[in-house]
């Protein structure tokens, strides 16, 4: 992959910074903004997160693990990518960073390019899950539909589960067309 299309990859994202506010932070927001990112900055962290809302870099504060908590189960209902910026040094972090399971861990001080490359890598992982699970989803629903459609045939005919399989099946290649379509055929014409 070329850098162009690395960089592509946070073209148009929108993004909340939670860190305390510093010169390196500010500088970070301007430069993620000329990669055409939407980034906004605050602290402390708020529990509640803009809707559009893509990616979340957090600060880890001990001082502030009850909005920690809130702000990272708000952002998991959402399916939000989380990448936890701690101290490496301190030990003390690591039972709240395996509390909160984020999505990745960056050092605290920030590092422009090490986080650029933290974000994409996250954002391609989660997307890529994302995907996974929809198209698992999608077999779970079709596998659903398709019981259901042998279940009609076999309390409508007497079939066993196999009969009822044989001639969805031959009616999906008479007809030329998929499971789906017969099962989906099967179940809104026969059950009433």
């Amino acid at each position: 992959m070329t850098e162009q299309s690395l960089l592509a990859t946070l073209s148009g994202v929108r993004l909340h910074i939670f860190h305390p506010d510093s010169q390196s932070v500010r500088a970070f927001c301007v430069s993620l903004t000329q990669l055409g990112c939407h980034a906004q900055h605050s602290w402390p962290p708020a529990a509640s997160l803009s809707t559009d809302t893509q990616l979340l870099l957090v600060a880890i504060d001990m001082h502030q693990q009850p909005l920690l908590t809130s702000l990272f189960i708000s952002a998991r209902e959402r399916d939000i990518p989380i990448i936890a910026l701690a101290d490496s040094y301190n030990a003390r972090l690591f039972p709240l960073l395996l509390q909160l399971q984020p999505n990745a861990i960056a050092a605290r001080e920030l590092n422009p390019f090490a986080l650029i490359v933290q974000m994409i890598g996250t954002l391609k992982t989660v997307r890529h899950q994302q995907r996974l699970r929809a198209v698992q989803q999608a077999r779970q629903a079709r596998s659903e539909r398709l019981a259901q459609a042998k279940s009609v045939l076999m309390q409508t005919f007497g079939l066993d589960e196999s009969g009822a399989y044989r001639l969805m099946r031959s009616e999906a290649m008479n007809t030329r067309s998929s499971m789906e379509y017969t099962a989906e055929r099967v179940i809104t014409t026969l059950q009433k």
